[in-house]
This record gives C-alpha cells, sequence and structure tokens, in this order.
C-alpha cells in the first residue's frame, strides 16, 4: 500500500514540475478521441440484443429481407397519383441492395401495359381505395448501417416523383425505423451529454464553495467524455439506446473523481506550500480513488460478464469501463495541473506558508476551513458510531423489508416498450405492419435445413406441422413451401420428387425465394400482434413443442429464429439474473479490496453499506412504480462499484485517523466524517445532477433507469455516511478481541512451555 501511496507522490511531483506537459498531453488526446469517435455507428432494436448466432445468420443471410414501405394516402386512384408511384416504383427498382419493388402500379401495368388515364380503370385493378403500400424489398443479409442510404435514396425519390397535392406520402418500414431511431439516439445522447454538463455546473458552483477554480472538474471530465467517445470509436463498439446512457453516468462518476482530488489538494494547501500540496494530496487520496475506480470498473465488468450473449448489455459495460478509467486520467492530466498553474502564477506568495490553517491555527479557523456542513456531519457520524448496534439493526430490518417487496416489482422487457411510443417512425412502423403485414398480426420464422428439403415426406411434414401449430392458440396461420407447391399443383402435394420440382419450375422466383434459398427453408408463422412479454415467450414455447409432435423427418433441424425470438429470451435472462450480476459484482469488488489491503475486515467494511443499498433500492423502486429494467438489473453490480468509491474514501480517512497516536476510533469517525464526509456529500449530491440529466430522456427505459440511479446514489450516499462509521466500529472491536484471543493463546503457550521447563 504504501508503494501506491509513493507512486501517486511521485505523480504528484512531476504534474507539479511540468503542469504543461500534462495538459500539452491532454489536448493532444483530444484531437486523436476526435478521430476515432467519427467511426462510432449505431446499433437500434431487437438486433442490439442479439449476439453471434449461426442460425440466425443463417436466416439473415437467406430470408431476413428488410423492408422500406412507403404509405401513399389520399385519392391513389387518381391517375396523376398512380403515375408518381410507377415512377416511385421505377427509380426504387434501380437502387443498389433493392430485391424488388411491390406497389399498386404493378398491377395496374401488368393489366392495361401502362398507366391509364382513367380513374375508373385504376379501379377496376385495385379497387376504390385511399391508401397503398409501395413496399420496397431489400436484399437478404444486409446490416442496419447497409440498409440505411436505401432508405435515404427512397426518402430522396419520394421527394422526386412530386406527388400530387393533397396527397399524403410517408416512408416509413424496418430500415426507415432503424435509420430515424438512430438519428435519435445520437440526438438523445448530445441532449443528455449537454443536460449532465449544464446541471453539473449548477451544483459545483452552489454546493462546491470556497475552493478556487470550482467549475474546473466540468473541463477535466468532459475531457475524458471525449477521450471516452474515441476510445469506443477505435474498439469498434456501437452506439445504441443502452449505450447513450452511459455519458451522464461518466459524468457523475467522474466529478467524483476530480472533487476528490481537488478537496485534498485544498486541504493540503492549508498546511503546505503549493509545490509540496500535491504530492502529498494524490499521495494520499490517489490510493483510495484508484481503487474506488477499480472498483466502479469491476462492477461494470460484472454486467459484462453476466450479459456475455446480449451485445447491448456488454457494449454499455465496455463504454462505462472505458469512461470510468479515462476520466480518471483526465482528472490527473487536467485538473490538477490546471490546479498547480493557478496556484503557480495566481497566488500572490506561493513559496510562503500559509496563513490560513497550519499548526497554530485557532479552533475558529479550523472551524471555518471544515465548514458547517463537515462540522455537521462529522458530529453526525460520532453520534451513530457511537451506537451501531441500533444503527445497524435498523438498516438490516429495512434491508430486509426490500428484499422481501422484490417479488412485487413491475418489468420492462418488451425492447419496443425501450423507445418513445410517440416516435413518429415508430407509429409509422405500427401503422405500415397492420396494412402490409397482416392486419393486427405479426409473423415468426422457422428456419428448415437439411437435405432433401424438397423431398415429398420433408414436404408432408410440413403439412403435418402446420396442421398442428395452426389449432394452438395465439398462432392465427401458418405458411410452408409445402403451402406454395399446393397452391401451384392443384391443392395437392406431388407424389415424387420429379413432381415438385416440376411445380417449383412454375412458381415464380420472387414467391419462390420466400421458401428456399440455397439449401434452406422457411416456414413462417403467423400470429397475434400486441402480446406482452410473458405471451410471447408462451408462443415460442407452443412453436417449439409443436415441432416435436410433429417430428420432423430425420436429418432435417428445425429452428425458431428470427430478431424477437433470439433478443427476448436474452432480455428476460437478463432481468430474472439479476441477483446473480449484482452477486457477481460483489465478488469481483471484494476480490479487489482483499488484493489491495490484504486484509479481510478492510476488504469486508466497504461492502457492508453496499448490501444495505441493495435492499433499500427494491423499496424506493416499489414507491415510485420503477419498473426492473434489464439495464436497471444491472445496477446492483453497479452500485457496489459506484458506492464502493463513497465507503472506501471514508473508511481510508478513518484509518488514516485512527493510526494516529492518542486518536480513539470515534475521534477518527468525527475527522472522517468532517473532512471526506463534505467531500463525498458534494461529489455525492453533484453526481445526482448529473444522473438527473437521465430521467428527462425520451426514451422510457432511460428515463426510468436515471430515476433509479439518483436514488441509488443518494441511498449509497447516506449508507455510506451513516452505516460505514457504526460499521468500522463493530470491526474494530471484532478486530480487538481477535488480538486479545490471539495473544492469549501465545501467552498460554509460552506459560505451557515455561511450566515445562521447570
Amino acid at each position: 500500500m504504501m508503494g501506491i501511496r509513493t507512486v501517486f507522490a511521485r505523480i504528484g511531483q512531476h504534474i507539479q514540475k511540468r503542469p504543461l506537459v500534462a495538459l500539452i498531453t491532454a489536448i493532444v488526446l483530444i484531437g486523436i478521441a476526435i478521430s476515432g469517435a467519427a467511426q462510432i455507428q449505431s446499433v437500434t432494436g431487437d438486433r442490439a440484443f442479439v449476439g453471434q448466432n449461426p442460425t440466425l445468420n443463417t436466416y439473415d443471410d437467406n430470408f431476413d429481407r428488410g423492408t422500406i414501405a412507403m404509405l401513399v394516402r389520399g385519392e391513389v386512384t387518381e391517375p396523376a397519383t398512380m403515375r408518381a408511384i410507377d415512377r416511385y416504383d421505377r427509380r426504387m427498382s434501380e437502387v443498389d441492395d433493392v430485391e424488388q419493388v411491390v406497389s399498386p402500379a404493378d398491377q395496374v401495368r401488368a393489366e392495361y401495359g401502362q398507366i391509364p388515364g382513367s380513374e375508373k380503370k385504376i379501379e377496376r385493378v385495385i379497387g376504390n381505395s385511399h391508401s397503398e403500400v409501395v413496399t420496397v424489398v431489400l436484399e437478404p443479409g444486409l446490416t442496419q448501417q447497409q440498409s440505411r442510404p436505401v432508405y435515404t435514396d427512397a426518402v430522396d425519390a419520394k421527394e422526386w416523383v412530386a406527388f400530387p397535392s393533397g396527397i399524403a406520402v410517408t416512408v416509413t418500414g424496418s430500415a426507415a425505423f432503424s435509420s430515424q431511431l438512430s438519428a435519435l439516439i445520437q440526438q438523445s445522447t448530445q441532449q443528455l451529454l449537454g443536460l449532465a454538463v449544464g446541471l453539473m455546473i449548477v451544483a459545483l458552483f452552489f454546493l462546491f464553495r470556497g475552493v478556487r477554480l470550482r467549475l474546473l472538474p466540468i473541463v477535466a471530465v468532459f475531457v475524458g467524455v471525449i477521450w471516452t467517445f474515441g476510445a469506443i470509436g477505435y474498439a469498434g463498439i456501437p452506439n445504441s439506446t443502452l449505450t447513450s446512457s452511459v455519458f451522464p453516468i461518466l459524468i457523475g462518476l467522474g466529478i467524483d473523481y476530480s472533487i476528490q482530488f481537488h478537496e485534498r489538494y485544498e486541504e493540503e494547501l492549508e498546511d503546505h506550500r503549493p509545490r509540496e500540496a500535491l504530492p502529498l494530496a494524490l499521495g494520499g487520496v490517489g490510493p483510495p480513488v484508484l481503487i474506488a475506480m477499480l472498483s466502479a470498473a469491476l462492477g461494470f465488468g460484472a454486467t459484462w460478464v453476466s450479459t456475455v450473449g446480449s451485445p447491448a448489455f456488454v457494449w454499455f459495460a465496455q463504454t462505462s469501463i472505458f469512461g470510468v478509467i479515462l476520466t480518471f486520467i483526465a482528472s490527473l492530466l487536467v485538473l490538477l495541473p490546471g490546479l498547480t498553474l493557478w496556484a503557480r502564477f495566481r497566488d500572490s506568495s506561493p513559496d510562503e506558508t500559509p496563513t490560513a490553517g497550519g499548526p497554530n491555527s485557532t479552533p475558529q479557523q479550523e472551524e471555518s476551513e471544515i465548514g458547517r456542513l463537515g462540522k455537521l456531519l462529522g458530529r453526525t457520524t460520532r453520534l451513530l458510531a457511537a451506537n451501531p448496534l441500533i444503527v445497524l439493526s435498523i438498516a438490516t430490518v429495512v434491508m430486509a423489508g426490500g428484499f422481501a417487496v422484490s417479488s412485487d416489482l413491475g418489468t420492462l422487457a418488451d425492447s419496443e416498450e425501450f423507445i418513445p411510443q410517440d416516435l413518429p417512425a415508430y407509429l409509422d412502423l405500427q401503422e405500415f405492419r397492420s396494412v402490409a403485414g397482416g392486419g393486427d398480426n405479426v409473423q415468426y420464422s422457422i428456419l428448415v435445413s437439411g437435405e432433401q428439403l424438397r423431398n415429398p415426406e420433408v414436404l408432408r411434414w410440413m403439412e403435418r406441422y402446420r396442421t398442428i401449430a395452426s389449432d394452438k392458440p395465439q398462432i392465427t396461420g401458418v405458411s410452408t413451401p409445402a403451402t406454395l407447391i399446393k397452391q401451384y399443383n392443384g391443392g395437392t402435394l406431388p407424389q415424387t420428387e420429379r413432381g415438385v420440382e416440376q411445380t417449383l419450375t412454375e412458381i415464380p422466383e420472387d414467391q419462390k425465394a420466400q421458401y428456399y434459398s440455397d439449401g434452406y427453408a422457411q416456414i413462417q408463422v403467423t400470429a397475434e400482434q400486441g402480446m406482452n412479454t410473458d405471451e410471447e415467450l408462451g408462443l415460442f414455447d407452443t412453436v417449439e413443442t409443436a415441432i416435436t409432435l410433429s417430428q420432423p423427418p430425420s436429418g432435417v433441424d428445425v429452428h425458431l429464429t428470427g430478431q424477437s425470438p433470439e433478443s427476448t429470451p436474452s432480455i428476460v435472462d437478463q432481468i430474472e439474473n439479476r441477483n446473480s450480476t449484482t452477486g457477481l459484482g460483489f465478488l469481483f469488488v471484494f476480490g479487489a479490496l482483499l488484493l489491495y489491503y490484504r486484509n479481510l475486515l478492510r476488504a469486508v467494511a466497504p461492502l457492508v453499506p453496499m448490501a444495505f443499498v441493495i435492499g433499500w433500492q427494491n423499496i424506493y423502486m416499489l414507491a415510485l412504480a420503477i419498473p426492473v429494467s434489464p439495464l436497471g438489473a444491472s445496477l446492483g453490480a453497479l452500485s457496489v462499484g459506484i458506492g464502493a468509491e463513497y465507503t472506501i474514501i471514508v473508511m481510508e480517512r478513518y484509518f488514516e485517523e485512527v493510526e494516529q497516536d492518542g486518536v480513539s476510533r470515534l475521534d477518527a469517525v468525527e475527522t472522517a466524517g468532517s473532512r471526506v464526509g463534505k467531500a463525498i456529500t458534494v461529489s455525492g449530491l453533484t453526481t445526482v445532477f448529473g444522473f438527473s440529466a437521465l430521467t428527462l430522456s425520451p426514451f422510457p427505459i432511460l428515463a426510468d433507469f436515471g430515476s433509479l440511479t439518483v436514488g441509488v446514489i443518494f441511498l449509497t450516499l447516506v449508507a455510506a455516511l451513516a452505516t460505514l462509521p457504526p460499521t468500522l466500529i463493530i470491526l474494530g472491536r471484532l478486530s480487538d478481541a481477535i488480538e486479545t484471543a490471539r495473544e492469549n493463546k501465545l501467552l498460554s503457550t509460552r506459560m505451557g512451555i515455561t511450566e515445562a521447563d521447570d
């Protein structure tokens, strides 16, 4: 431990000697980061929650055709409108990555060879319609990034064809929704970042008073955030709905690190020259802030490990780990050099011992330095520490109540509920699904693989499956390759494989491609729309059960697949495994503390308040009706890592004081509460301000997470100041008892040896 303190003290000496070198390094890293940030891409929707899956990848490459739809409302049968639809159809058919365009103009051209000038002729073909859909079908296997340029072309084409006045035209569909949602994520990230910074400035201005350059921590944190953008760009980590929540979190955590450094530097300036103050401050507070930062990183690491199969959560954890490390480094390379230059060039007598404080300072001066808040916190922590059994008993009872009500909490597991429900792109997509996707129905896909998928025996199995599945609840229809072949073979299946091949030659290629592709076949299951998560999971079980009951022929592999069947169970698993994630966070942080302190009691003490917070947060969530989301499910592990900062800093200052001669445990508790209690209170409340930006996010999952984190950070602050001091007293007494027992045992052993010698 002394080695780490020495390292930080030397870092402080180097920064004190060469502050401009540190600042120039930070500026150079900003330039490098900006280049990396330009490489960030966005991934939206269910795709963000699905990891690498060979079956899903095969389905995507062969059957998953994204669509862009143009909804046309108004006098569709007017010749001018139909000609505009025809021009749009022809233009989009020439765009790269477009497989085909399906429009009412196709039907009209097939009937007349051209678009007629008579509205009645058009009505004979498409009916007296006031709304039509033009569907642009994309090539299978396109990524979201590859499909977005097609959406841009579709919007440009809509403007180019110049629809008549009075005609409402909307471009929507999966690719359009992905593109618009990606733009909203980027906009939301920028807005949340700006809002968090603004709230932090307000908090620092009013809470962090009595220190020089009190807004400098914001500059340091903002530099760290820029570095983080660059790091995730170079690492290939996409931006997603969850990832955008990281940056307000980083601002909150980074402010903690900067404020701790800033406050301790100001404290050392009370008794030492500036050139001595920085090494002393960094040597004293650097190690606990470092271990606090590593604990936060390990909390995010627990989320990473427990959600390996779900990319969005992994990206969230990876971005957070980059962020806490880089904001910590930014506090060293930006904040401390800035304070050093200020002390060097603005103080009137930089090399003279400060008169405020010092060994000869009066009690009134010391009280002024600590401030009223520090004095109040010191007295409060002493009072609580003097009654440890009462305080810890109350905290334990409340914690037990929190665990008891955890089963009463609601959940948020539908990925479509993560996004704003009034988002125009989402409303347009819902309308498109209703018009083009089968009314109130939704389709799921079953991938069939094998060598003889056109064998009559396999087709008869498909018919058997259709019969069994169609009778199941929630399933409204099943369409298979056998269904298509029967349609072109007089309603029956051919008896021989040659007959199947002959029938397939009569089927148009675009229809055949929906069911067969390069050794694979697809079965489409149509189900009711609007199912909740439990109903959808039940549907997946029903589909799988029907597969088993239908007894597929040997050599045929059958799997339900697609974005929703893969993402929904992953999201639900994350919620159901939240206790495991929290336990993993405790284990990671405990291991780091044990490795650092090499003392069991010191490794346990900072985690006791965190255990209280895990239970307390359930009561908070129940009171505010905050559901358990997959992002919120990770908060247990995160709160252990984040909250460990407060408890570690308080504990470090406690042991720093108690190891001095003539200082009792209660005196040490009071000093720690008055000195670092003030700092963590300011940083904690400032963090709350930063996290509160999330509550204003347009994404419900982020708004709920923001409300949750604000409450948890506040509870963590309370736990650190209210339950850690009594915990330290109890553990101190336990340590004394163990030491006394060991000495008595040793004394007894020596006496036994002496008696034996006599």
